[in-house]
């Protein structure tokens, strides 16, 4: 008797936990769905859906569908192998300079989904809407529902999430994995357990082989233990393990990229740089979440630090908050690789959690003073609801006007190659500006029914010169004539041109141009588009169709020369 009434007890108890994580589950999924809405209305107005893939995106993009082509037809064969002959096809491969972790997340995809433009963006929409939905678990259950509403729909919102929501990126699955290693951290925290510290581990490393500024992961543990006061940490081994997990997963692949990760440096270590990207960032945030969630920001952050006690379980989740935040901003103002907006996606979720505390802690100090030192118990959680409005009065403004892409399309043009496409010939040189060449490559090649199966030449490489993206660009040839022979010695049968931008342009598109002047009968015109600016033109060049292609010689032309 004694044991049934002890078993019914038993499941007494479990049907009220059931019900609550049943419910616990249902909330998150209701508000991923809102999350997900929000997101993908917010890139159909932004017009990112007939957008053409831009500058970077192009390169994330090739390279995903680079992988998914392997995978799909190309294992057991030599990884490496393939990723040097697909490049040579489609020169805009990113592995090596970037992580290869997220390309193969983007293949998987394509696997399930499509390798089109708007199943990529579906992607993009749905890593924001991982990393708003992990905001709001992580403030939910500390600062209450309005709050982790907030600060979920903050984050998707921000100007800066907006655009990388917008885009194929990796600035997003960075700030993803670096908000789970922060819940992780604070995890760790609340109970030292080796587990969750192997979890940040794992999490760090993730992001580090998506992207070099994960890096800023690793400064996470030594933030936490100065702002929490947890010196204790240093001295149990649970602390050092992310630190053989990383070094021996992310490690050897770091160690055997930097020399090409670094050419992508813009500036040069030093005080000076500190004090340009310290001004640059400060202003980023400011024009992100505008000057009242800033300040509140800082508050919080002050607060944090400045607490009186080591943390314990009831504040460590807002001294992993703070960590990340201090650990992004330091490595973005310190490391000398690029001063961009879109680096700060990272920051945007601590600086907003911490806004919301440092919100509740301003509004609670002002009623102290009203009340002058009367009890401020009952009168918490009116502060929580008038700090969050501020907020969100101060926030949604700027979430409103973001400015929508430039569109060129190529994908009319690239169709007409395929149709006139010759196996026996199989190239076409793109000559278009920076962003317009890894436009039109991506869309050659999102089309291309053998991929990889046709050489789309680079301007910049065939008749131009330079180091890393071109930076010290200088042209090829001194003539018109010039280019057109170096056409002809490749036979290129196709040239696809749109137009020139910008005080800086290419010289050689001047000179495609003066070409196309001195042989107007070699320059056949078979497909314009004047609705796009700059407009977009697609020739044939009479006499090379029916050449045979030196397949060896475009091998060599667009081979990557950092694997050679």
């Amino acid at each position: 008797m004694g044991i049934k009434s002890t078993a019914v007890a038993t499941h007494a108890d479990r049907t009220p936990q059931t019900a609550q994580i049943r419910a616990s589950v249902i909330e998150l999924i209701a508000v991923a769905f809102l999350l997900f809405a929000a997101i993908v209305g917010f890139q159909k107005t932004g017009g990112a859906f007939s957008t053409e893939f831009l500058d970077d995106e192009a390169s994330h993009y090739i390279s995903g569908l680079m992988v998914y082509t392997y995978l799909t037809t190309e294992i057991p064969r030599s990884p490496l192998t393939y990723l040097k002959n697909f490049h040579s096809y489609y020169p805009l491969v990113g592995i090596g300079h970037w992580g290869p972790f997220y390309y193969l997340i983007e293949a998987v995809w394509m696997l399930v989904v499509s390798t089109s433009r708007s199943a990529m963006l579906l992607l993009s929409a749905t890593v924001t809407m991982a990393t708003g939905l992990c905001c709001y678990a992580f403030v939910v259950h500390r600062l209450g529902r309005l709050a982790a509403i907030f600060v979920a729909f903050a984050v998707v919102l921000s100007p800066i999430v907006q655009r990388a929501s917008g885009e194929v990126m990796l600035d997003m699955p960075v700030a993803f994995f670096c908000v789970a290693a922060m819940m992780a951290y604070g995890r760790f925290l609340d109970t030292g357990y080796a587990r969750y510290s192997a979890l940040f581990g794992l999490l760090a490393t993730a992001a580090l082989l998506i992207k070099g500024n994960a890096a800023c992961l690793a400064l996470l543990p030594p933030f936490a233990v100065l702002i929490g006061r947890r010196f204790d940490l240093l001295r149990i081994r649970s602390f050092w393990l992310p630190v053989p997990i990383v070094g021996l997963i992310a490690g050897p692949w770091y160690i055997g990229t930097y020399s090409l990760v670094s050419q992508g440096f813009r500036y040069r270590w030093g005080f000076d740089y500190i004090v340009t990207a310290t001004l640059a960032n400060s202003r980023f945030l400011l024009d992100a979440v505008g000057p009242l969630v800033l300040v509140c920001g800082i508050i919080g952050l002050v607060a944090s630090v400045a607490r009186p006690k080591a943390c314990d379980k009831e504040d460590s989740w807002l001294v992993s908050a703070a960590a990340l935040f201090a650990a992004v901003w330091t490595f973005q103002s310190v490391v000398p690789a690029a001063i961009q907006d879109r680096y700060l996606a990272p920051d945007l979720p601590p600086l907003l959690i911490l806004a919301v505390w440092g919100a509740r802690i301003a509004v609670l100090w002002g009623i102290n003073h009203i009340l002058r030192g009367r009890p401020l118990s009952r009168h918490s959680d009116a502060a929580n609801g008038v700090g969050l409005f501020l907020l969100a009065v101060s926030f949604v403004p700027g979430t409103l006007n973001i400015a929508s892409e430039p569109q060129r399309d190529f994908t009319k043009a690239a169709q007409v190659i395929w149709e006139n496409y010759a196996a026996s010939n199989p190239s076409v040189l793109v000559g278009t500006d920076a962003t317009g060449e890894g436009s039109a490559i991506a869309d050659l090649a999102m089309i291309d029914p053998h991929r990889p199966s046709l050489f789309a030449v680079r301007g910049s490489r065939l008749l131009g010169g330079g180091g890393y993206n071109n930076q010290d660009y200088m042209p090829r040839f001194q003539t018109a004539e010039q280019v057109m022979a170096a056409i002809d010695d490749y036979a290129i049968p196709f040239v696809l041109l749109s137009g020139r931008s910008g005080p800086k342009e290419w010289a050689h598109l001047r000179q495609l141009d003066e070409a196309r002047v001195l042989y107007p009968d070699r320059w056949e015109l078979i497909y314009h588009d004047a609705s796009v600016s700059p407009e977009v033109l697609l020739f044939r060049i009479r006499g090379n169709p029916g050449k045979k292609a030196d397949i060896a010689r475009l091998l060599k032309l667009s081979a990557p020369h950092s694997l050679e």
